[in-house]
């Protein structure tokens, strides 16, 4: 049976010959978020005018506007310099447990509008770092950052959620996603798929996680794998799967390569090929899947996709075995008492 939908809470239930298939919750995975920082923009200068009108005020003119163009570039590159320097101060302070001192300089650049240091403190008040934990106060920065970052406006969605206030975690996620964040996308798509906060809507959440899937998003595409293979809201469409977990999988995401072995494997949505479920299952092997591990151990036992090897087919089941993995330990006894040369 293949990994699960990436839901703790999600299982499903089946088997195949003697390849363990046995589903999985997948873990949470961390994501890496874009900041957006307000850089500084240069003023042009105003470009010459009549060159035969020589008069005092034409040039004493001209040489004022040059001098006020000048002032606001230098005035805009000092503020900027200023901020920087503010903020690597502010981090040495954090670097040095200081906490208080770095806290007063994020406060201060913050009231003056600087998007990093609004960023940092709602994490700090988000997760009480030298200070008393505060949604509230984490929320409020969150949302002043959130007219400019579209991290911002997630981690506002976020705090609404686990308040369990459905509206207002709506309306941020929709701000989020309005400034193009894909982790926001695959959030909506995921409460939608559950029924968390929001009515069940399996249509709606394929719709969101196939315009995140579309962003390269892998766990969006590893879930649409899943929906279409075990047709959860649609009809059941074996090619349609293969083709999502070959995305997620290509990224490295262990659980769609297992899945996309089993597919080969099986010959479900593309040709039976047990050398390409080898190859699958070696790659989650090598990732430390016991399940895959025990499945490569047997494949190199039974000379399935891949030439007989008993020393190999020892090696996999150990190390499943050391993961706990009971039918690894039984195809270990099994062949050490069969092939006791191959366990040396």
């Amino acid at each position: 049976m293949q990994k699960s939908f990436f839901n703790p809470n999600f299982t499903s239930e089946g088997a195949l010959d003697m390849l363990v298939l046995d589903s999985r919750g997948a873990g949470g995975k961390h994501r890496h978020t874009r900041r957006v920082r307000r850089g500084f923009t240069s003023v042009p200068l105003l470009p010459m005018t009549n060159a035969d009108d020589l008069s005092a005020n034409a040039i004493f003119g001209f040489k004022i506007q040059w001098l006020q163009r000048s002032i606001i570039v230098a005035t805009l590159l000092s503020t900027f310099l200023s901020a920087q320097s503010a903020l690597e101060l502010a981090k040495s302070y954090y670097q040095k447990g200081n906490y208080k001192r770095a806290k007063a300089l994020l406060t201060k650049e913050a009231h003056r509008g600087n998007i990093e240091a609004e960023l940092s403190l709602a994490k700090i008040y988000k997760k009480g770092i030298g200070t008393a934990p505060s949604n509230e106060k984490a929320l409020y920065w969150y949302k002043k950052a959130c007219k400019t970052s579209s991290d911002a406006c997630y981690q506002a969605a976020k705090i609404y959620e686990e308040a369990n206030r459905s509206k207002e975690m709506l309306q941020y996620y929709q701000k989020a996603i309005n400034k193009k964040s894909t982790k926001a996308l695959f959030a909506l798509a995921t409460l939608y798929y559950n029924g968390k906060l929001l009515k069940k809507d399996i249509p709606q959440a394929i719709k969101l996680y196939k315009k995140a899937a579309k962003k390269g998003d892998t766990l969006s595409s590893y879930n649409l794998g899943y929906i279409y293979e075990h047709g959860i809201g649609v009809d059941k469409d074996f090619k349609k799967a293969f083709v999502y977990y070959s995305k997620a999988a290509k990224k490295g995401y262990i659980d769609a390569a297992y899945n996309l072995a089993t597919l080969y494997y099986l010959g479900k949505g593309v040709k039976k090929d047990p050398q390409k479920a080898f190859e699958w299952y070696k790659r989650a092997a090598l990732q430390g899947d016991s399940e895959a591990l025990y499945n490569v151990g047997l494949m190199y036992y039974k000379g399935e996709g891949v030439l007989k090897n008993k020393i190999f087919a020892f090696q996999y089941w150990l190390e499943a075995a050391k993961k706990s993995h009971q039918k690894a330990q039984d195809g270990l006894d099994r062949l050490c008492k069969e092939s006791p040369w191959a366990c040396r």
